[in-house]
């Protein structure tokens, strides 16, 4: 996984419109992410790069397992990972080598089949 030391302007620059975006999408957009959300397949791979975009959340904990110190309380924003497409190539920025578990069917006239992390 990289750090933030690791990345470039360009890189840092995109992942913090990101983490905007999310905010705004989650608080003020709720249809939108239900919208999105409906086309979301799979699962988490506990992967923790989601948890380390832009920043290192200090509520990650990657030994044993990767998890959430607070699962069951965390913010919105962390439940509703990844919104969409957008969010999972965010998230490869960061790991690049290890895909998430999650994909996204095509949006309703899209053509070509499911998009996938990998």
């Amino acid at each position: 996984m990289r750090t933030w030391s690791q990345l470039t302007w360009r890189e840092r620059g995109i992942l913090a419109r990101g983490k905007i975006r999310r905010f705004w999408l989650v608080h003020f957009r709720p249809r939108a992410v239900e919208a999105s959300l409906a086309r979301r397949r799979g699962e988490c791979d506990r992967t923790g790069a989601c948890c380390n975009l832009l920043f290192a959340c200090p509520l990650f904990a990657a030994d044993p397992l990767p998890a959430c110190r607070i699962h069951r309380h965390k913010p919105r924003v962390c439940r509703m990972f990844p919104i969409d497409e957008r969010d999972l190539r965010d998230r490869d920025i960061i790991s690049p080598g290890r895909p998430c578990g999650y994909s996204f069917a095509p949006r309703p006239g899209d053509a070509g089949g499911a998009l996938r992390n990998d």
